[in-house]
């Protein structure tokens, strides 16, 4: 499903509350800092020049040909769920995981993303 916006929704995003609940409460607290009020709005406000620069990033990543290592939720609702696999486009041997969560793939997830993590920086 589809939002006005273009983000890709999802019907139903399964999540304990207890994870729910502390991924708000440390999110509300580290967005409540000194200073952070401008910073949240510096980064929405440079959002507007990600599309223009892809070509640019993608570059780069043919070039440089890094390693990647991509843990994505699969309730991910604001990103198209092809994302992921696009970057292998540009970096072939990308390792891509799609994991049973959401935006805080890595907070739900902790222990699957831990040992993915683990895995890639032997």
């Amino acid at each position: 499903m589809r939002s006005r916006l273009g983000f890709h929704a999802p019907a139903v995003i399964p999540t304990s509350s207890a994870t729910t609940r502390i991924c708000g409460t440390d999110e509300y607290y580290f967005l409540n800092q000194p200073g952070q009020g401008d910073i949240q709005v510096e980064l929405f406000y440079d959002y507007r020049t990600n599309v223009e620069n892809y070509p640019k990033w993608q570059a780069w990543m043919r070039k440089n040909q890094l390693q990647l290592l991509i843990i994505w939720g699969k309730y991910e609702s604001p990103f198209d769920p092809s994302e992921p696999e696009s970057y292998r486009r540009d970096l072939p041997n990308a390792q891509v995981h799609i994991v049973d969560g959401g935006h805080f793939a890595l907070d739900t997830t902790a222990d699957e993303a831990a040992q993915l993590v683990r895995n890639f920086v032997r």
